[in-house]
């Protein structure tokens, strides 16, 4: 049985997420696991008091972890779920998780008033652009609803796109949504043969889900994808994230703060070796 990891921390943006998740993929006979890391410096292993008020915030945790598990199965009877807390460090302890199970999609919320995307700390970040499962960000402000409208955007001319197109089938396939592609390139991309051999093969591949194809023009490629969003109002965002490419840029604080309408749709991360349910 396939799992779904939703990340809580307790707040409200969590809990969101949560719900989220279950009302999205609750009914598809999945196993969510609710999981809260619990990650504290290890410089404070050593101090005795320290770790002893630590202790005292684990177990207050654990009671809300029970709280929030509690909530789930009163809300939502037939979703299959679990919770389990962990403490270390939270990029390795979703890595093991990862490593262990089934784990076909991991679900964050994004806590503050979501006004910027700076308001993804760190963590969302780290595991958004490095962790190789599938990781979907829920804005704070965003319920669910159904999944009408997918952008796909992506660099078409590249040539590793096989695994996530047959990803992005099974997502279409799955929501029953309109599929757009928009286009991600910077203007220093060389454009020769190959790459448009690597375009014409992914519109073949793509062609049965007759999708939208958008090309916003450089320089402003961020803000065309970030208007875009907006105006064919897109329910869910796909990219696959990398630490060198556009999307690590759009984390910095002089592209985040230039944005306003993708801080309202929730995005998701697919890699080449990842695998959606």
């Amino acid at each position: 049985m396939r799992t779904i990891i939703v990340v809580t921390n307790f707040s409200d943006s969590s809990r969101n997420a949560l719900e989220y998740a279950c009302e999205f993929l609750g009914g598809t006979g999945v196993r969510i696991l609710l999981l809260n890391i619990f990650s504290f410096p290890a410089a404070l292993t050593s101090d005795a008091m320290c770790m002893a008020a630590m202790s005292e915030t684990i177990a207050d945790d654990e009671r809300l972890l029970e709280d929030e598990y509690d909530w789930v199965k009163t809300k939502y009877p037939g979703v299959n779920i679990e919770s389990e807390m962990v403490t270390g460090d939270f990029l390795e302890e979703l890595e093991e998780k990862v490593g262990n199970e089934d784990v076909a999609l991991i679900v964050m919320g994004a806590g503050g008033h979501y006004d910027d995307l700076l308001s993804w700390d760190a963590n969302i970040i780290d595991t958004f652009v490095d962790l190789r499962t599938p990781v979907l960000v829920i804005p704070s402000n965003v319920k669910y609803h159904p999944v009408k409208k997918v952008a796909f955007a992506c660099n078409y001319y590249r040539k590793d796109l096989e695994t996530p197109v047959s990803l992005i089938r099974r997502l279409i396939q799955f929501t029953k949504a309109d599929l757009y592609v928009v286009h991600v390139v910077g203007s220093s991309a060389v454009v020769d043969e190959e790459a448009l051999k690597s375009k014409e093969l992914l519109q073949q591949n793509l062609a049965d889900l007759a999708p939208v194809y958008y090309e916003p023009a450089f320089p402003n490629v961020i803000t065309a994808i970030d208007d875009f969003t907006a105006e064919q109002k897109i329910d869910l965002l796909v990219v696959i994230p990398g630490r060198h490419g556009i999307w690590d840029k759009i984390f910095q604080q002089q592209h985040a703060k230039g944005l306003v309408h993708l801080n309202h749709v929730p995005v998701m991360s697919l890699y080449t070796d990842a695998a959606f349910i």
